[in-house]
């Protein structure tokens, strides 16, 4: 039997919703790619027409972005793009 400490989905339910939900915007306030997750699953919940707005509005970003990516950022748009 897991520790209540242990780090698992069932330990994580004990906290609640609201406590969650504050933590998660904790540690959103400092992860554009964790605001970018969490928006995609509310518009997921709401229907999945927005879900799909919201990924089209990330690939219009992502495709009228004209910065260079550098070999040191690649694994970070590889994630969000892979999000």
């Amino acid at each position: 039997m897991a520790s209540a400490k242990t780090l698992n989905a069932k330990n994580l339910e004990m906290l609640g919703a609201e406590r969650l939900a504050a933590l998660l915007m904790d540690i959103a306030a400092g992860d554009a790619a964790i605001k970018r997750r969490l928006r995609l699953a509310l518009a997921g919940e709401a229907s999945p027409a927005d879900a799909a707005h919201e990924v089209a509005k990330r690939l219009t970003t992502i495709t009228r972005s004209r910065s260079f990516i550098g070999w040191d950022k690649v694994k970070t748009l590889a994630a969000d793009l892979e999000a």
